[in-house]
């Protein structure tokens, strides 16, 4: 075999890996089909070619090209045919020229089976090569054509297609045609007595793997990238190959007085090879050395980065300081950790977690030398890096600072160039010092810790700000509670009132006492109960998760609300079903959501209307569920409006905040449970509450959202819902 020869085989060889991998993962496709053909084709070239530079018998190597010649043939139509797979819809004269390039390739394979497009073989330096016949001239034309158009296929669609994705497939396509095709057109010029050592066989390997890759990748990257990353690679391959490659060629000429052409090019090749694979060996043997050498580095390492990549999910400060601390100190063995926090109120940084020793000094003002010091770094620094980066007269502090509190690194915390804090970290247990590795990872423990506790202290405030809105929610619904109650326990006095009045005419009157009084007592209980309901509403007190019945919640709520729904007129009834599940929830925040969803009910019925509310058990992705339905017989909610009824101050009322609906789902979810809504105008609105029972209060993830959901609008085509 000679050097000329191993680039055609190299080539195939890597077209029919290429055509493995599409046909796996698109192998169904009819791209994935097309390019299935087109590389059969394209490695039969390359054996064709493989053929003429290594075997030595003219009459054999004949025989055999005559063969292989066959994917040359065809070449050409499958490279239009896939260019034509990209777009399903192309009109019907296109189909016409595609069937007509493939009537085309049978005619020149029925000619090149007759001799009639290659008559022989002419020798070259680099081995034997065509000498054409007749119907050359139609192959080499026919061969250009249908590559030309092609290009034109790919370039219209370019222009045409409105899709992102396939814009970018193409824009793949035709960067390997502006390779492979100048490349490719090299193979025709030594028939016609140029020699011109063909490099078609290159360009070949190169435009399949680009098309490959765009066919079989969803995520492409920006073609920008690409070429910059190529044209960087062969730079940098260039500068280390070309001085390595002259040496061995003055190595050969020096040894042996000559320079073998064909040892010479497997020699490029092999340094070609190296300079791929080198860097992505390098990186597995070295992770892979380390893993076995030293299993205690990798695996602190390992955990370090698992937890790097999890720090951002915890929202909870304590904890998340806790678990700070504990992997800080667990990982790297270290004997004491201070982690302290930005007080703004008093411009100092004090320390709110420790492990191990407490430090000396618990607090530093903003304009402490060894802040100062933190502030100018940014970065992880050890001790003396930080005391040199100090200035002449804050070094000793900086010094003093680090010493007596034991702190070998420190680690600022930075948001948007601002130090909102910084973790000091002891030495290690076993007496190692600090690495470069080890500050690497600490520097992005720190940027992502950073992020984390930002976050941490925005959704506490905004804890804090829905607890103030769910409050002002609570006083609003209390205000109309009170009215509703005002006007229930005025007819109740008045018959009191009688009753007393009347007492001194009838102290004999039996029958009287009997009866009035009777009546009176159950009056006073009716409104004690209201009152107390209303006053166990009117608490805010601190949320607590429990088992809870929800059939006595609902019957305590239509207590709360009878006296709302006879001022409008109403009629508003419950019913509630036996074996409900016990859910796991806080009695006063869902009693605070029903009485929302059962008050805008009665704003939206007319009077004479029904508010009903009804419980049952349900099933959710085989999980028992608790279930509510609030439903009236009012007008219903705009179908273009059912998508923003829960966004906070949406409202179609005149007087209202827009707020009780986003509350509502707010509470539901916290709960790990869902509110939907089922309406249609003119013929009244339901929501439905649902809630996990008790038994099953885990949280719900992701997956079980999406089963839900399909659930819920499997139940009813208007459904809207919003879910955790």
């Amino acid at each position: 075999m000679t050097g000329q020869g191993i680039v055609p085989l190299v080539a195939a060889v890597a077209i029919l890996a290429v055509s493995v991998v599409v046909h796996r993962n698109k192998g169904r496709a009819e791209a994935g089909q097309i390019f299935s053909l087109l590389a059969t084709a394209l490695v039969l070239w390359n054996l064709n070619f493989f053929v003429l530079y290594s075997v030595s018998d003219r009459d054999l190597a004949f025989r055999l090209t005559r063969l292989f010649r066959v994917g040359s043939i065809f070449l050409a139509p499958a490279i239009l045919h896939l260019t034509f797979a990209l777009q399903p819809q192309r009109p019907a004269s296109w189909r016409w020229g595609l069937w007509g390039a493939y009537l085309a390739a049978c005619i020149l394979t029925v000619a090149n089976a007759l001799d009639l497009m290659v008559v022989g073989l002419r020798h070259y330096a680099w081995g034997y090569y065509w000498i054409r016949g007749p119907f050359y001239g139609m192959f080499a034309f026919f061969l250009v054509a249908d590559f030309l158009a092609a290009l034109a296929v790919l370039l219209h669609d370019r222009w045409t297609t409105p899709e992102p994705g396939t814009r970018l497939q193409l824009r793949f396509w035709l960067l390997g045609a502006l390779i492979a095709l100048p490349l490719g057109c090299t193979n025709l010029l030594p028939s016609y007595g140029v020699p011109v050592y063909p490099l078609g066989n290159l360009g070949s390997a190169v435009w399949a793997g680009v098309v490959a890759y765009a066919i079989v990748r969803h995520r492409l990257m920006d073609i920008d990238v690409v070429v910059t990353k190529g044209m960087a690679y062969a730079a940098v391959s260039f500068m280390l190959i070309a001085p390595a490659f002259a040496v061995v060629l003055w190595l050969q000429r020096l040894t042996f007085g000559r320079v073998n052409t064909d040892f010479s090019f497997a020699v490029l090749l092999m340094l070609m090879t190296v300079g791929v694979l080198f860097p992505r060996l390098r990186i597995r043997a070295e992770s892979r050395i380390g893993q076995s050498l030293f299993p205690a580095k990798h695996e602190y390492r390992a955990a370090l980065i698992a937890f790097t990549r999890s720090i951002v999910r915890i929202l909870d400060r304590d904890k998340l300081l806790r678990e700070l601390g504990t992997t800080l100190s667990e990982t790297l063995q270290l004997d004491r950790i201070a982690i302290a926090f930005a007080d703004e109120a008093k411009r100092s940084f004090s320390i709110c977690y420790i492990v191990g020793a407490a430090p000396v000094a618990g607090e530093f003002p903003q304009e402490h030398a060894f802040i100062t010091a933190l502030m100018r770094r940014q970065e992880v620094v050890l001790r003396d890096e930080l005391e040199a980066s100090a200035g002449a007269t804050e070094r000793a502090v900086v010094a003093d600072v680090c010493r007596r509190n034991g702190w070998d690194a420190c680690i600022p915390l930075i948001i948007g160039g601002r130090l909102i804090g910084f973790i000091g970290l002891g030495r290690k247990r076993n007496l190692d010092a600090y690495f470069a590795e080890d500050l690497e990872l600490l520097g992005t423990l720190g940027a992502e810790a950073s992020v984390a506790l930002e976050n941490a202290r925005l959704y506490e405030e905004l804890r804090r700000s829905r607890e103030i809105i769910q409050r002002a929610d609570r006083l609003s619904a209390i205000g109309t509670l009170a009215a509703g109650i005002a006007h229930e326990v005025r007819n109740p006095l008045v018959s009191i009132q009688t009753f007393f009045q009347l007492a001194p005419e009838r102290l004999h009157d039996e029958e009287f006492f009997t009866t009035f009084l009777g009546m009176t007592a159950e009056e006073v209980k009716r409104i004690s109960k209201l009152i107390t309901e209303l006053l166990t509403f009117a608490r805010s007190p601190a949320r607590t998760l429990g088992p809870l019945n929800l059939d006595e919640t609902v019957e305590r709520v239509v207590t709360l609300l009878e006296p709302e729904a006879r001022k409008h007129k109403l009629t508003l009834r419950h019913d509630l079903a036996p074996g409900l599940p016990v859910v796991h929830a806080d009695g006063d925040q869902i009693k605070q959501v029903l009485i929302n969803l059962v008050l805008n009910a009665i704003q939206a019925t007319a009077p004479g209307g029904i508010v009903s509310i009804t419980s049952r058990p349900v099933q959710h992705s085989d999980a028992p569920f608790g279930q509510v339905e609030i439903h009236d017989t009012g007008a219903g909610i705009p179908h273009n409006r059912l998508d923003d009824i829960f966004t906070p101050f949406f409202t179609t009322k005149d007087q209202g905040t827009g707020l009780g609906l986003a509350i509502a789902h707010q509470i539901v979810a916290e709960h790990g449970g869902f509110i939907s809504v089922d309406s249609k105008e003119g013929h009244g609105t339901s929501f439905f509450i649902d809630l996990p029972a008790f038994d099953d209060r885990a949280a719900i993830d992701h997956s079980t959202v999406e089963t839900v959901e399909a659930e819920l609008r499997h139940r009813s085509p208007r459904l809207r819902k919003i879910a955790v």
